[in-house]
């Protein structure tokens, strides 16, 4: 697959700049009249094809600014981040784990691009977090100061996560509210479009207290009763193998989920598979998120996180295998109380901590970043020579 940076300077370069304005009253035009892959392309400054209700409005000036500013933000992402991440992957996770195994990633966001970057081949990630799933009203029917303002907010959000790699909860949920596109929604077609993939279909879904999945249309449409989520099928880089991408917008705190398992009975279905986390605010150190550990770590062939995941305690007996990369520095101040000396302690000891090419979680300066990979022993695979 083309790095991201090779991909933007081709997409910048096939887009026109011209002065020609878009009209004052945009054309009402349904929704449906364009393609999810369309909309995305759009919002992530992606030439969309000329028979789309949304090709004449990529030749504003405005939306030209749109997506200059997003390609130097992707630019400096892609060489900072996601081509090290891409390589790493290959050079690190492929060797020692199945990487075409489900890939859970709770407390994620809207972060879909750090798992499109480290787990390529998964066939399905499932994501989830508090952040709404939202909905994005189509472009071509907004005013030029509307869609001026939603493409605004859409920049800084994804900017937040593609300069840092993580976001303030609270924060986060206001500003993706704040205009016509909203939620998760938006940035999440965004980041498939920044790694390649083209979006086949996107549909709305609940998951009920049964644990099933439910269809059910417009987000909007009122029905309650449900786990609001969204299911996205894409391709990347022209392979024909479709890949999909859950959210499910769910607390799993203990006492939510002791009250309604419905997340986890759905979750379960997918089988064993690799976890992922990130900037998870230390939530799975807490006894009232046990319920959500206990089932990632019943789930998991393998683990990749942060030290804010899963305290290592969970990890030191004879049923893991672990792998050290990176530094492990403390933690931020906000968060003393979660320093690990066990951690600390197995960082420091002669030869086993590997060096780590990009900056992740809360640290995620270079030379203070730490990833931890704990591996199932029975699912591990031998230690290739070229991986250690």
């Amino acid at each position: 697959m083309k790095s991201l940076l090779a991909i933007w300077l081709f997409f910048t370069a096939m887009v026109s700049l011209s002065a020609q304005e878009v009209r004052r009253a945009l054309p009402a035009v349904p929704a449906e009249s364009f393609s999810a892959d369309d909309l995305a392309k759009f919002l992530a400054g992606v030439p969309v094809p000329p028979g789309s209700p949304l090709f004449e409005i990529r030749h504003s000036s405005g939306y030209a600014g749109h997506v200059a500013a997003l390609a130097h933000l992707s630019q400096r992402y892609d060489r900072n981040f996601f081509s090290k991440m891409r390589t790493w992957s290959a050079e690190q996770l492929a060797p020692r784990i199945p990487m075409d195994r489900p890939l859970y990633y709770f407390f994620s966001g809207p972060d879909a691009v750090s798992p499109l970057a480290l787990y390529p081949d998964a066939p399905v990630y499932i994501l989830g977090g508090l952040e709404s799933v939202g909905s994005i009203q189509a472009p071509n029917t907004l005013s030029p100061e509307a869609l001026a303002e939603a493409l605004a907010n859409l920049r800084r959000s994804a900017e937040v996560i593609l300069s840092f790699g993580f976001f303030i909860t609270k924060d986060m949920k206001v500003e993706l509210d704040r205009t016509a596109f909203r939620g998760v929604l938006p940035l999440i077609y965004t980041f498939i479009a920044f790694a390649g993939g083209e979006v086949v279909s996107s549909d709305y879904i609940g998951i009920d207290g049964e644990g099933t999945l439910l269809e059910i249309g417009d987000i909007s449409s009122g029905r309650r009763g449900f786990l609001p989520g969204v299911r996205i099928k894409f391709r990347r880089g022209g392979h024909s193998t479709v890949q999909t991408l859950y959210y499910v917008q769910a607390n799993v705190a203990d006492d939510v989920l002791r009250a309604k398992g419905e997340l986890l009975r759905w979750a379960g279905t997918f089988g064993l598979g690799n976890v992922y986390l990130k900037a998870a605010s230390y939530l799975l150190h807490e006894s009232g998120f046990s319920r959500i550990r206990a089932f990632l770590l019943g789930q998991a062939f393998s683990v990749l996180q942060d030290d804010s995941g899963i305290p290592f305690r969970f990890f030191r007996n004879e049923g893991w295998r672990c792998w050290f990369f990176g530094n492990y520095s403390g933690t931020l101040g906000i968060f003393a109380k979660y320093y690990q000396s066990d951690l600390s302690a197995a960082f420091a000891a002669p030869g086993m901590a590997v060096h780590l090419p990009f900056g992740t979680g809360y640290k995620w300066r270079p030379g203070e970043s730490n990833l931890l990979l704990a591996v199932k022993q029975a699912a591990s695979r031998p230690d290739p020579a070229s991986a250690r």
